[in-house]
């Protein structure tokens, strides 16, 4: 291998190279944006049918390039990361939050908050976790529907609060924080997304109100630590106390100003629970519509004398439902990324400054890697699954360096909440409901609002 070859057989010097081609699947690159807009998930199906790698129009970003096979993921996040930064998108989300920096400044980031997602820490969160999650789902009566969208979402928010921050949220309370959390979601409506960013939308606004107020929040939570500060920060027992103890006591750290802890606050009030909760929600959905599964998972968590960090290792059908679950519906469906140079990836060149998103949920679902990949069968994960399948062919949670720091603590809480919530209900997929699962695209994918549950005391 050359000098200038990298993973997956593509090179960064091949000016000559041609530039992928739009697929002939989704009609003229001047109708993109609107296919795009009324059907993100179908638009990009027929558009990678036969592709590991196309370019898409959008109107508002210009030409999009997929990259749909894992040499290409393992590529822009590891070997060749220095020539694929993050987009613009992330630092108007999260500005100097630890999902939108860079280089040493993302380094020192992370050293000062990894501690944080230790196996230590998370062991001290479960019991916390499983008594938030058992108020909330304590509340739902027999027989009757919920919004399990609303529920899981606002179930995640409430973990979060309680772990990491270090207050709780009022059950069926705080609305103004909640709605606010939701709003983040609205930057990336595929409404808006696909049009120039000086356009204003009710999605745009949106997002900037949601931002506007969880910068407050992070205002206000930080000004009642800041009261208070622990004399040890090791021993903080939330994120809070632990970034501004380090501070009171000196530590050198751009991520210890009040301005980067705020911007970290937001980037965890989003990433802490948007995807965790559409985890579980569809981790519920796939239940519902399996039962065979479903009485597989009911037998593991009855055998439990109790739902805790000690029944952690005992879940092994539920771990392998969370995974599945994952695989088929994965939260981040796309990781953006923007190139830093011209490159050439499978012999097609890709120019400085194009976005260039990683489809996840195409390489989770593609029959190369996964047998009957449309199918949640969770005993697919029994056996050497995993080291049959590129190291990439899985990547709910990124990959490399910047993989997903709350990776461990999101899939602790999938696993403590399906237990514990399906010890004591079975939530039930009401028979005048179509069999499609309601999945809806935004910053991430997410269930259907409104999307009804039956249930039902176990």
């Amino acid at each position: 291998m050359s000098d200038e070859t990298t993973a997956g057989g593509a090179t960064t010097t091949d000016a000559a190279a041609p530039l992928p081609p739009y697929p002939d699947t989704v009609g003229h690159p001047l109708l993109h944006t609107v296919g795009s807009m009324r059907d993100v998930f179908g638009f990009r199906d027929r558009a990678m049918a036969d592709r590991d790698l196309v370019r898409i129009k959008l109107l508002g970003p210009g030409d999009v390039y997929h990259l749909g096979h894992p040499d290409h993921f393992e590529r822009v996040l590891l070997n060749d990361r220095e020539n694929f930064r993050k987009s613009d998108d992330f630092r108007i989300a999260f500005e100097g939050g630890l999902v939108a920096v860079e280089g040493e400044t993302w380094r020192r980031q992370r050293e000062t908050l990894q501690p944080l997602f230790a196996r230590d820490s998370l062991v001290d969160y479960a019991d916390g976790m499983v008594e938030v999650i058992c108020r909330r789902s304590r509340r739902w009566e027999s027989g009757t529907r919920i919004d399990l969208t609303h529920e899981t979402s606002q179930l995640s928010l409430d973990v979060l609060f309680a772990t990491l921050f270090g207050r709780e949220l009022t059950v069926g309370g705080d609305e103004e924080i909640r709605t606010a959390a939701d709003h983040l979601q609205h930057w990336f409506a595929p409404t808006s997304y696909p049009l120039p960013t000086w356009v204003p939308t009710p999605a745009r606004w949106r997002f900037k109100r949601g931002k506007r107020r969880l910068q407050r929040v992070a205002t206000e939570l930080l000004d009642e630590k800041a009261d208070d500060p622990p004399t040890d920060p090791t021993a903080a027992d939330d994120l809070l106390s632990l970034l501004v103890g380090l501070r009171e006591a000196g530590v050198e750290s751009e991520a210890l100003s009040d301005e980067r802890i705020r911007d970290q606050v937001v980037t965890m009030i989003f990433a802490g629970h948007d995807t965790t909760s559409t985890a579980i929600a569809f981790a519920f959905y796939a239940l519902a519509t399996h039962p065979d599964v479903r009485d597989r998972f009911h037998a593991e968590v009855d055998a439990l004398d109790s739902v805790g960090i000690d029944a952690l290792d005992a879940l092994e059908v539920t771990e392998r439902i969370v995974t599945e679950a994952l695989r088929l519906y994965p939260p981040v469906y796309t990781i953006p990324r923007e190139t830093t140079t011209d490159v050439t990836v499978d012999g097609y060149r890709i120019p400085e400054g194009s976005p260039t998103w990683l489809t996840v949920d195409q390489v989770h679902r593609d029959p190369r890697f996964y047998d009957d990949p449309g199918t949640f069968r969770p005993a697919r994960w029994d056996g050497a699954l995993r080291q049959r399948i590129p190291d990439f062919a899985y990547a709910p949670f990124g990959g490399g360096p910047r993989r997903c720091i709350g990776r461990q603590f999101a899939l602790m809480e999938a696993k403590l909440a399906l237990a514990a919530i399906g010890r004591e209900y079975h939530l039930a997929w009401p028979d005048d409901a179509s069999d499609d699962a309601p999945m809806i695209p935004g910053m991430t994918a997410r269930m259907a609002p409104e999307t009804a549950f039956r249930v039902v005391e176990r």
